[in-house]
């Protein structure tokens, strides 16, 4: 009875003022905070099995706000804050993730010396072995710096792949699997390699 009594109580005070901490010094509280939590141990906060970002399951909805961690692999999905749009789920990008949001492909040669119809590239594989310094000695590194090769995101899925600009002249008939293979017809010849700019963004 006395814990019920406690609870009410609690419930009154939150009602009456609107704030309320828990920890340390319980009588103080930032006046811009809401709720307020000091002392020596974390917040842990709900623990689930996303399926989709497009999917609110285990949630019956989409609710703006909502921060949960989430602990499966599946689909679009890897272990990971994510918090919630109200159409969709988004995962929160923290260091380890090795990118912010999105980075250019890095450089890579298109042979446009005589016409060809389809043509692919692999720009994860590209990207892949690149960051991963690969092959052995066609890199520099600045003194100091890792050798093992730039952390590199360990699935083509993992990425949305774009192409923001190219010669229209060049190439025709484009496309992008989501696996980063890029299928191209080379429409006229070219005295040089010609230039497309690829970005990838980080799902």
């Amino acid at each position: 009875m006395k814990k019920v009594f406690t609870l009410v109580v609690s419930l009154l005070a939150l009602n009456a003022l609107a704030q309320v901490k828990v920890g340390n010094n319980p009588q103080t509280i930032n006046p811009n905070a809401l709720f307020e939590i000091e002392g020596n141990k974390g917040l842990l906060l709900p623990r689930l099995a996303l399926e989709k970002t497009t999917l609110s399951a285990p949630l019956t909805a989409h609710v703006v706000g909502m921060t949960v961690y989430n602990t499966a692999t599946v689909n679009d999905v890897k272990p990971g804050f994510y918090y919630n749009d109200g159409v969709k789920w988004a995962k929160m990008v923290t260091a380890d993730d090795k990118a912010v949001k999105f980075f250019y492909m890095p450089s890579i040669t298109f042979d446009t010396s005589q016409t060809r119809v389809g043509q692919t590239k692999n720009l994860y594989l590209e990207y892949k072995k690149q960051f991963s310094l690969d092959p052995a000695g066609y890199h520099v590194v600045s003194s100091g710096a890792p050798t093992a090769g730039i952390p590199y995101f360990d699935s083509p899925t993992d990425l949305y792949y774009y192409i923001t600009d190219y010669d229209h002249t060049v190439f025709s008939n484009i496309t992008i699997l989501d696996n980063g293979i890029m299928t191209y017809d080379v429409t006229a010849a070219a005295t040089d390699c010609s230039v497309i700019n690829i970005v990838f963004v980080v799902k």
